[in-house]
């Protein structure tokens, strides 16, 4: 099956995709997180080199989900 090719234009950086799931799940969420994000293997989100940077699939960052940690009582 050949690879879909997807324009440059459909990817973010990792501060833009925190922002955009900070605003999306109302707290604050590190651009550091989305590198662990694009690792996972539950929700894996498909990267680009672009030089030594990453950039990621918008796409994915708006699908991701993130739960809130329980906290202990």
């Amino acid at each position: 099956m050949a690879k879909k090719i997807l324009a440059l234009a459909d990817y973010i950086s990792a501060s833009d995709a925190a922002q955009l799931l900070s605003a999306k799940h109302n707290r604050t969420i590190s651009s550091k997180y989305i590198r662990t994000l694009s690792k996972s293997k539950k929700q894996p989100i498909r990267t680009q080199p672009m030089g030594n940077r990453l950039l990621y699939l918008k796409s994915d960052i708006e699908s991701v989900i993130i739960k809130e940690k329980q906290r202990r009582s």
